[in-house]
């Protein structure tokens, strides 16, 4: 059994949700704490932590309303909210030095938290992260599954089909997503898809207008950093990342190509790669 087997599952209580965190790896190792992004869990690592749990402490997050975590009794989610929340939860789990990894929402929450508590963290990984740029806007989903009576509707008899069409065209060209995949994120959005949209909606909205409510607190920031986007991301352009490395002085920038809006699902072993290699200059 490797160390990636061995997960410890737990219910963590913060201020105001309840969070679910999923720990594999040597319980002493540098802590690696994953984020996913909109509309997913913890499962989009699966590709990943076998790689890291090998030789660190490998922490998985559920963000509110997601996978294994209930819907938050809080209200009114800001991405400060959000920020505050993922450091309250090292704070618990006592992660000394953590590496925080994001994609897509968690990528902008993971740049989030660091640039209001950079003592934080020992480095980060933020990968298709929109909160500096978007090319395409998903404002119309949150704020449809959103609304108070309609949303709830809407994510019950949300269709398969366009569901599935929609997620495969966010991956870059020919990427087939794991039909299992697929089916687990449909049926969370049935499930849970009012309550994860409030939560995301709050989150989006504190980008700004003009994506430049994150640019002055990150600017400058000297945390050791690895930007991963994808060449064909139609969601979150290559710009973007390249508008994060300008702000970021110690942020060494990788640009996948082919790959879309979720390098963790389509190019794994470059994402350890690109993981690993931060992880090994600190």
């Amino acid at each position: 059994m490797t160390a990636a087997d061995q997960a410890r599952e737990r219910l963590v209580e913060l201020d105001g949700a309840t969070v679910a965190v999923t720990e594999s790896g040597p319980p002493g190792g540098r802590p690696v704490v994953l984020v996913h992004g909109f509309l997913t869990d913890s499962t989009t690592w699966r590709h990943v932590v076998p790689g890291l749990a090998e030789r660190y402490r490998t922490v998985l997050v559920d963000l509110p309303a997601c996978g294994g975590s209930p819907v938050p009794r809080r209200t009114g989610w800001t991405a400060d909210a959000a920020a505050d929340l993922l450091v309250g939860l090292l704070d618990a789990l006592e992660l000394r030095d953590p590496v925080l990894v994001g994609s897509q929402m968690g990528g902008s929450l993971t740049a989030w938290a660091a640039a209001r508590h950079p003592d934080r963290l020992a480095g980060m990984v933020v990968m298709a992260a929109g909160a500096l740029g978007e090319g395409a806007s998903n404002l119309g989903l949150f704020r449809a599954l959103g609304a108070p009576l309609l949303g709830p509707l809407l994510a019950r008899v949300f269709p398969y089909g366009p569901f599935a069409e929609r997620w495969a065209a966010t991956h870059g060209p020919g990427f087939v997503p794991e039909p299992t995949a697929v089916a687990r994120y449909h049926r969370q959005l049935r499930k849970r898809g009012a309550p994860m949209a409030r939560f995301g909606l709050g989150v989006r909205l504190s980008y700004g207008e003009d994506f430049d409510a994150l640019a002055g607190p990150l600017r400058g920031a000297t945390l050791p950093t690895t930007l991963v986007f994808g060449a064909a991301d139609r969601l979150v352009p290559p710009s973007t990342g390249r508008r994060f490395a300008e702000l970021l002085p110690d942020a060494r920038l990788v640009e996948l190509p082919g790959c879309g809006d979720f390098p963790q699902e389509e190019r794994p072993e470059a994402v350890l790669e690109a993981v690993h290699a931060l992880l090994e200059r600190l």
